[in-house]
């Protein structure tokens, strides 16, 4: 009997271990999500990071009378780290704010030109927004801030980095619209 239970088994069992019937992760799949998953598990780190020491600052500012010097400006920091880094992966869910009363309007193939031509335009917004972040690297790779003296690149590094996350989603989004024939949002 457990021999027959072992053919079922290797008869439902594709030659890549997969159960046939069931769809098979590309490898761009768990990547994506391995990495969204790194990225939500930073953001949630930059996140208490960001909420303990504006506590701290509060803590020392309204009951020792003394504040620190240093941790308004590195919460200010991570806060910036924390929204690029959030919202690539609000891009990622689809989770922006989006003014869809024009597009509802339109017939199905005009929403997916319309849908087509928004990506583009997204696609082009964040390439200058890279190259804007990328050409100014170098002069603020000069500069350190007041009161940690952390090099100025470090913080500015964020703006290249999430651009480059969305950029894979933006194009997948042209791909997706052109598969759904415009009925998902950009």
């Amino acid at each position: 009997m457990s021999a027959t239970k072992l053919k079922i088994r290797s008869q439902s069992v594709d030659s890549g271990g997969e159960i046939i019937g069931m769809s098979k992760e590309t490898l761009y799949h768990r990547v994506d999500r391995t990495l969204n998953r790194i990225l939500e598990f930073v953001v949630m780190i930059l996140f208490i990071i960001m909420v303990i020491l504006v506590f701290a600052q509060v803590y020392t500012r309204f009951l020792t009378n003394n504040s620190l010097t240093w941790s308004e400006e590195l919460s200010r920091f991570i806060m910036i780290w924390m929204v690029f880094l959030a919202s690539s992966l609000t891009y990622k869910k689809r989770a922006h704010i989006t003014v869809e009363n024009i597009v509802n309007l339109l017939s199905p193939p005009a929403k997916s030109v319309a849908r087509k031509i928004a990506h583009v335009l997204m696609l082009i917004f964040v390439i200058i927004i890279f190259w804007g972040a990328y050409m100014i690297l170098p002069t603020v790779s000069m500069q350190k801030s007041p009161a940690n003296n952390i090099v100025m690149a470090y913080v500015y590094a964020v703006i290249p980095l999430s651009m480059l996350l969305i950029v894979p989603e933006i194009i997948k989004g042209f791909f997706e619209t052109t598969v759904t024939k415009g009925d998902e949002n950009p």
